[in-house]
């Protein structure tokens, strides 16, 4: 490959990664707005169109990310390192922490339910994520 092509290709996999960037963006944004407005959405079917919205946008990010990664140059799976896996699981106590306080600062029963059942998936999360770092562990130190 010549080097004028080589800064074509260089060219073409910046103005993607910038598009593809932009695009993560407005991911974001989309599921942070059906997310403020499913709270107030009473009617089960359109709360399960929502809730399908949401779903196809994660998988957007996903995806839209691990494109972004490759054009990077880096390895789908470089946060799943000890340290990465380690942040992770410092950021899920850390919200888990910050949960438990409005859990006591919540007046309301229903509030306070809701509040303890985040909770709880946080817990789990921080099992998983335990439970991963074990299993990269394992798998490296068969490398």
């Amino acid at each position: 490959m010549s080097l004028d092509s080589n800064v074509k290709q260089s060219e073409r996999k910046q103005k993607l990664y910038t598009m593809l960037k932009s695009q993560h963006e407005a991911e974001v944004k989309e599921l942070m707005h059906y997310m403020s407005v499913l709270r107030n959405i009473q009617n089960s079917l359109i709360r399960n169109y929502l809730h399908t919205l949401l779903y196809d946008g994660l998988k957007h990010i996903e995806y839209i990310s691990s494109i972004m990664t490759n054009i990077e140059g880096a390895t789908s799976s470089s946060s799943l390192t000890k340290k990465g896996i380690a942040e992770s699981i410092a950021e899920e106590n850390e919200s888990r922490e910050k949960l438990l306080e409005c859990v006591e600062a919540a007046d309301d029963h229903e509030t306070k339910s809701l509040l303890e059942s985040i909770i709880v998936d946080e817990e789990h999360h921080i099992k998983i994520l335990e439970h991963l770092s074990s299993l990269v562990e394992s798998y490296q130190n068969r490398s």
